[in-house]
């Protein structure tokens, strides 16, 4: 079965709120088929296959192998399973599995059978032989990294809809305060909005099911669904001291993920959240307004983005370089394994001068467009460093329906930097010594010989409150949108004098 290719960035921690959608950098590729031993290890065969295959590094079987007999025997969650300390007998009610493994992938196969079907008859069968095979499989995947992981059929499903920048949803977000689920707010053109739901209801049952010990996202799990379906909601309006009941035709939600502002001084200010498969169409109707609007420079806010499709990152950074430019390029396993991407467009605004914001929560897809502005074109960087997540992971089907999302490359900035260690490194460094370091939820990486500027956060901070600004942003945009006024050309050498002068105006 021949899939659709889709090549995602993915972030090392991601939160699904409801109505955003955020998606991680992906493959989808054909399914994979096995065939080593009977029915009840296929989805285990099909996946070590991949993994043996498809990694970014040569797998170390006996690892693998190590770790999946060991999640096996957790499952088995018994005083009376035990491993002994070389991990190479399994002893289960008394009675002992000695096995043993090597760096052969098919001796290792056996070898972990037999201990399967161990724990299995042990358990007196009550263990199910599919919680075996999903341990099995977890062993595998958490043995890999960080962002490697299995998707059982709803994550992967859930996984395919959130890459699609919309979902079948009813169009509204949710929140818990008080152990209580409420709307926050509708959307526009939304089954919620055209109901009546306002702010504040409160979900009482889903379907007739009271809600009440749900958690936010099992909410968001029974709201969102396949499109044309339908959904009960009743909820209560304490203003009214009221219950309404609703029934709601799920539709396909769209996810704005691009926000545009002018400024003062004819600077366009985009904030971008995700790299969805709609970002670019939304970024190009916003830069036609800006055209028309006179904007004279940008600033692309790209600070807590935490990734999303490749396409989409190579589209976006494509408006601001040179035709032919490179955008990132990624390296396998292999030699051969290497791809690069480069700018599409023709016409293009390199020549307009543009300051890209970052910050430790920018991952990924806003990770190489940073970097593919800061070598590839003249934009300046300002914020933190990056939080440096350089590895392309690649999701595969397997036959029953699940998933693999597994890291098959890394990727590369135009200039051959590997983001993994420091992340991208802003040329002007805005140290945060607003807040205590434990509050950071991220370890901030240090700066490095790129940084040519560093401003401390507070003293930003006062340098404007002495002006008596009424700023509708922050401090960081406050200083992009000073170093762009006037400015007409592309230079970054021209940018970073501007930020010198107002460097040298705050007063330390």
């Amino acid at each position: 079965m021949k899939l659709k290719e889709r090549w995602i960035l993915m972030p090392a921690i991601i939160v699904l709120l409801w109505a955003i959608s955020i998606p991680s950098w992906t493959h989808l590729s054909s399914t994979a088929y096995a065939g080593f031993f009977n029915h009840d290890l296929e989805t285990f065969e099909e996946i070590i296959e991949l993994v043996s295959e498809k990694y970014v590094y040569s797998p170390d079987h006996k690892k693998l192998f190590s770790a999946a007999i060991e999640k096996m025997v957790k499952t088995a969650d018994s005083a009376n399973v035990t491993t002994n300390p070389s991990g190479s007998t399994v002893t289960f009610n008394n009675k002992s599995k000695k096995y043993f493994l090597n760096y052969d992938m098919r001796h290792d196969l056996d070898a972990l059978q037999n201990v399967y079907d161990f724990l299995y008859e042990q358990s007196n069968k009550s263990l199910s032989k599919k919680d075996l095979e999903v341990a099995a499989i977890q062993g595998i995947m958490s043995s890999l990294d960080t962002y490697s992981r299995y998707l059982d059929e709803s994550a992967f499903e859930k996984s395919m809809r959130d890459t699609e920048g919309k979902y079948g949803g009813l169009g509204m977000v949710i929140t818990m305060k008080d152990n209580r689920l409420f709307v926050v707010k509708t959307m526009d053109d939304s089954p919620a909005k055209e109901a009546g739901i306002q702010p504040d209801d409160s979900f009482l049952r889903v379907n007739g099911k009271d809600i009440k010990e749900l958690d936010i996202q099992e909410l968001a799990d029974l709201l969102r669904g396949y499109p044309e379906t339908q959904v009960t909601l009743t909820l209560y309006r304490s203003s009214e001291k009221k219950e309404y009941t609703h029934t709601l035709t799920r539709r396909i939600i769209l996810v704005n993920t691009v926000k545009y502002e002018p400024l003062e001084s004819n600077i366009g200010y985009f904030k971008i959240s995700s790299f969805s498969k709609l970002t670019e169409k939304q970024f190009k109707k916003y830069l036609k307004q800006a055209k028309q609007e006179g904007v004279t420079g940008f600033i692309l806010d790209l600070r807590g983005n935490p990734g999303g499709l490749l396409n989409q990152s190579v589209k976006v950074a494509s408006h601001f370089l040179f035709k032919g430019r490179m955008v990132v390029y990624t390296q396998g396993r292999s030699e051969d394994d290497y791809r690069e991407y480069r700018s599409l467009y023709k016409e293009s605004l390199h020549k307009m001068p543009v300051v890209v914001l970052i910050n430790q929560y920018s991952a990924s897809a806003s990770e190489i467009v940073a970097g593919a502005l800061r070598d590839s074109g003249n934009a300046l960087l300002i914020g933190e460093n990056s939080y440096g997540k350089g590895s392309v992971q690649t999701i595969f089907r397997v036959s029953d329906g699940s998933g693999l999302r597994l890291t098959t490359s890394k990727y590369f900035t135009p200039a051959g930097a590997d983001i993994t260690k420091n992340g991208i490194v802003p040329e002007i460094n805005i140290i945060n010594d607003l807040i205590k370091e434990e509050d950071s939820a991220v370890k901030k990486k240090s700066s490095n010989s790129e940084t040519l500027l560093n401003l401390k956060a507070s003293s930003l901070k006062e340098f404007f409150e002495k002006q008596g600004l009424n700023k509708t942003h922050d401090d960081t945009v406050e200083l992009a949108r000073r170093i762009l006024k006037n400015s007409h050309t592309a230079s970054k050498r021209r940018s970073m004098e501007k930020a010198r002068e107002i460097a040298a105006s705050i007063n330390y």
